[in-house]
């Protein structure tokens, strides 16, 4: 939980969704009048030119009406003659609540189908009354012509149950599609990943079971929606038994594999995910997360020697275009970690170069490749030219791009004289104004932190706060940054300083997130929690309410609960 949700409370906004759908080889609605309401719609219709040819012989019918479920929706069917006249004739079909119902309190709508001449068979999709739910008790089809002239009709008695507006539009989009494109649709849904979507996702892959017991490949996606909703024990348990479902029906399941894999390595049971990961490695299947999972699988087990190399065999895989290609992400992501523990600059610099290669300069790739020309390098100018490049990308969640500028811009200007001096710290101040954020970034490695120091010389203090009431120190805490706190508490950075609303000391903020290193950091640095405190309480306290009893045993090593 972050520092701002253990301190501050607030409303997360509701999001509202527009949604734009477009309805082929269907219907539109032109009008509808709803029921015990508005007074109806005028429907324009627009003029069909009249036909040239005379009317048949014989009288406008029709005949055989009926209405059926069918893919999602409700159908009308029946049998027709039209003479021709009068000419410009629409189908017209009215849902009524009650039997026998005043037709001006029917739910009505206009079908844009033509009225052919002669005899014939049609079906209609029918239209959503518009409400949430509602059942229907009789339909009227009616042949109008122009001037709402009455032509034909034909009413029986239907119960119908409509569902809800949205519930109605996902079964027919359900129905409209092969299970093939269910499939894929609801593998897209997952990898976004969050509520609203792995539900969808949920849906369309129980409908999919539902029809075909035997789709394997379902089981393996529900398996993964098992993971993501309920992360932890109970989620890998009902996968691990999805996917021994999938294997039932499809004992070389290579997906499968890979997946009860993963959850066997988090379930701590490492040696059979070895021998599933082996065994479906024999096929060289398409599905990179093979290597990505099997590299996770030797890192928790701290085999850091095995793990690089399955990393590197991830990203060498060629990208898929699909959604294997996250494992891919995932690998880089991961190896770069490892290369970073290795203090390996030279491999991760490769890394770096082979990624934004793929990806392209204006990724947000490049913006981590510029993070670590500066952090790790340095290089102040290539960090800025790599970094102006990747401003154009959108969503770079694991780095700002114009807070990299601005840090590089920061220290040109630490290192420059005369004018070249302040033009350095006037573009730094566009893209990284002054304030607690790039005292806490500047202080985030050795290189950049001499900015730091003379941002504070010039007379920047260290404990300001910004419009959140947090301090560089704050954030550095808060993100259990501890190279960065250490190096903001030799700049001067008070523990003690009070945050927030509800003016905390910064050195509470490890406590309540029960952040043991955190504590012992700031213990190092000076901090007494059994005289410090807060609403009057002391760390202690805290930690006995919250039943951290690690967290009780460092600040007060002879107290137990």
């Amino acid at each position: 939980m972050s520092l701002k949700q253990l301190i501050r409370s607030h409303r997360r906004p509701f999001v509202l969704f527009a949604i734009l759908v477009s309805l082929t080889g269907g219907y539109v609605a032109y009008g509808i009048r709803e029921a015990n309401s508005n007074p109806p719609m005028v429907v324009f219709n627009p003029p069909i030119p009249p036909s040239a040819e005379p009317p048949l012989a014989g009288t406008n019918a029709i005949s055989h009406f009926s209405v059926q479920r069918k893919n999602g929706s409700w159908t009308a069917e029946f049998d027709y003659f039209y003479t021709g006249s009068p000419p410009a004739a629409q189908w017209r079909i009215t849902q009524f609540t009650e039997v026998g119902a005043d037709p001006s309190q029917g739910r009505m709508a206009f079908m844009p189908m033509k009225v052919e001449r002669g005899a014939h068979h049609i079906s209609i999709d029918m239209q959503h009354p518009g409400e949430s739910a509602i059942v229907i008790q009789q339909v009227t089809v009616e042949m109008v012509g122009a001037m709402n002239q009455l032509s034909a009709s034909q009413t029986i008695r239907q119960p119908m149950e409509w569902p809800s507006w949205q519930v109605w539009f996902r079964d027919r989009n359900l129905a409209s599609k092969s299970n093939d494109e269910l499939l894929k649709q609801a593998v897209v849904l997952i990898d976004q990943s969050d509520q609203q979507s792995l539900s969808e996702a949920k849906v369309i892959l129980e409908r999919l079971i539902t029809k075909d017991p035997q789709m394997d490949a379902g089981y393996v996606e529900l398996a993964r929606v098992a993971m993501k909703t309920r992360w932890g024990p109970e989620g890998f348990h009902q996968a691990e038994n999805l996917l021994d479902s999938a294997l039932q029906i499809r004992p070389d399941s290579v997906n499968a594999k890979i997946l009860l894999g993963y959850v066997y390595a988090h379930q701590n049971r490492y040696a059979p995910a070895e021998r599933l990961f082996s065994e479906a490695a024999t096929s060289n299947p398409p599905n990179i997360w093979l290597w990505a999972n099997w590299g996770e699988l030797y890192v928790m087990q701290n085999r850091i020697d095995q793990a690089i190399p399955k990393y590197r065999e991830a990203i060498a895989r060629p990208r898929t275009g699909g959604t294997y290609d996250r494992a891919r992400l995932d690998a880089y992501f991961k190896l770069l970690n490892l290369l970073k523990q290795r203090k390996d600059k030279d491999g991760m610099e490769t890394i770096h170069q082979q990624r934004v290669a793929e990806y392209g300069a204006g990724s947000c790739y490049a913006a981590e490749y510029a993070q670590f020309l500066l952090t790790e390098r340095g290089d102040a100018t290539k960090a800025t030219d790599m970094a102006t490049q990747s401003l154009s990308a959108d969503d770079c969640t694991d780095v700002d791009t114009r807070h990299v500028l601005g840090m590089a811009h920061y220290v040109v200007w630490s290192k420059a004289t005369g004018p070249k001096r302040q033009s350095a710290l006037n573009q730094a101040r566009i893209y990284l104004p002054a304030g607690p954020m790039p005292l806490y970034l500047l202080a985030g490695s050795d290189v950049t932190l001499v900015a730091a120091q003379q941002l504070i010389s010039a007379g920047e203090q260290i404990d300001q706060r910004d419009n959140d009431k947090l301090t560089a120190l704050a954030y550095a805490m808060d993100r259990r940054d501890h190279d960065t706190a250490r190096r903001l508490l030799k700049l001067g950075a008070k523990p003690e300083a009070t945050v927030s609303e509800n003016e905390i000391p910064v050195a509470f903020i490890p406590v309540l997130a029960g952040d043991v290193d955190g504590v012992r950091l700031l213990q190092q640095f000076g901090i007494n929690y059994t005289t410090l405190r807060f609403q009057g309480m002391t760390a202690a306290d805290i930690a006995k309410r919250m039943g951290k009893l690690p967290l009780l045993k460092v600040l007060e090593p002879r107290t137990s609960l």
